[in-house]
């Protein structure tokens, strides 16, 4: 079953998804693209903390999947078509092929160091 899973669908797990929970928040956004969505309504949606889904739309504007607007709130914008695309099908697979999709994304190598330092990365606080 894990061959019959797109390769283009695999590198780009491998590369921009970090979580289901960011995989739903990215869905969501893309599902909506016209909202402008704040931390805490989607946290609800996502079922975790306002912290978390602030980490998580910050993040997805800095994968260039999401843009802040005026109004605080985080929209949906691929960098381009092709991440776009990519978006659409991997939602497709969520939706028809979900366990496939969760055991990509956790079968990935955690990068120990890397997360590591991650915790200690300092973030700047946006005006």
């Amino acid at each position: 079953m894990n061959d019959e899973f797109p390769a283009e669908l695999r590198q780009f797990i491998a590369n921009q998804v970090e979580s289901i929970a960011q995989l739903e928040a990215l869905l969501i956004l893309r599902q909506d693209a016209g909202k402008a969505w704040r931390a805490e309504p989607l946290a609800q949606r996502l079922y975790i903390t306002p912290e978390m889904t602030e980490g998580i739309l910050a993040d997805l504007a800095r994968r260039g999947f999401a843009v802040r607007s005026e109004s605080g709130g985080y929209q949906y914008q691929a960098g381009n078509p092709e991440q776009d695309r990519l978006v659409d099908e991997l939602g497709a697979h969520y939706h028809t092929r979900r366990v496939a999709v969760i055991t990509e994304i956790y079968s990935k190598p955690v990068n120990k160091v890397q997360t590591f330092a991650d915790a200690f990365r300092l973030r700047r606080e946006e005006s």
